[in-house]
């Protein structure tokens, strides 16, 4: 399993970065960030390659890229090419997609709508990418207004047995160590969690590694120190990151 990091930056990146955004095998992405169809394009990926899209949760910076990915399908993707699948929580999943349609009109331009299938999700739900098992989890995500936000971690577990972690969006949410207990990486949040606690879940779930991502350039150094006093083998995500896994 190959893990790309295509963005690690917050909600507003920083000045030429993406958002927090991965790939998966070259095939397979972790949330769209702002501008994934064409952030992923200089380390060599193609977005036509795309096989499936899966959103932690439905705010702006996790989908703002949707809408270019699915004109770039339509528009290049002519011919017989299977759906791309996109996945993520059922309560907005539809209506985010279908919003993202009714952006590219295309009810008025039918010869770019893209081939999709969508995957609505609850926690706990899991299924099959090639050969990779994708299990999900309630993360705890509490937006503006102390809205509690549909949020969906993902493990994705090869056939050797070997996993990964995406948290999603999450403010602290001790439970998630044992759904990520022993994956050998933990790509964790790391503006809504403080750094220490995540590194707290990183530690309980005995991971491998742990990564932060979903952080401000200028408080990289600081995260990385606080982390690294509870959980040594942690780093920053950084974009054009690769780990074999």
């Amino acid at each position: 399993m190959k893990i790309t990091i295509i963005g690690q930056s917050t909600c507003i990146p920083d000045q030429e970065r993406e958002t927090a955004c991965s790939l998966i095998d070259g095939k397979h992405l972790v949330d769209t960030g702002w501008c994934s169809a064409q952030a992923m394009r200089p380390y060599g990926f193609d977005p036509l390659a795309l096989e499936s899209i899966l959103l932690t949760h439905l705010h702006q910076d996790h989908y703002l890229g949707l809408p270019a990915l699915l004109f770039h399908h339509g528009l290049r993707g002519r011919g017989e090419r299977p759906p791309l699948q996109i996945a993520g929580p059922r309560e907005y999943l539809e209506s985010v997609v279908g919003a993202a349609l009714e952006f590219l009109q295309v009810e008025r331009f039918p010869e770019i709508t893209p081939n999709l299938t969508l995957l609505p999700l609850s926690p706990g739900e899991r299924f099959t990418l090639d050969d990779l098992t994708v299990e999900t989890f309630g993360a705890r995500h509490v937006s503006g207004h102390n809205r509690h936000e549909p949020t969906l971690a993902y493990r994705f577990t090869n056939a050797a047995g070997k996993s990964v972690v995406f948290s999603g969006d999450t403010h602290p949410h001790p439970p998630l160590a044992e759904f990520a207990r022993g994956a050998a990486v933990l790509i964790h949040d790391g503006a809504h969690t403080p750094a220490r606690e995540a590194a707290a879940i990183a530690r309980d779930a005995g991971v491998g590694r742990l990564l932060l991502t979903h952080y401000r350039e200028e408080d990289g150094p600081t995260l990385l120190q606080e982390a690294r006093e509870v959980f040594s083998d942690t780093d920053l995500a950084e974009e054009g990151m690769t780990l074999l896994i």
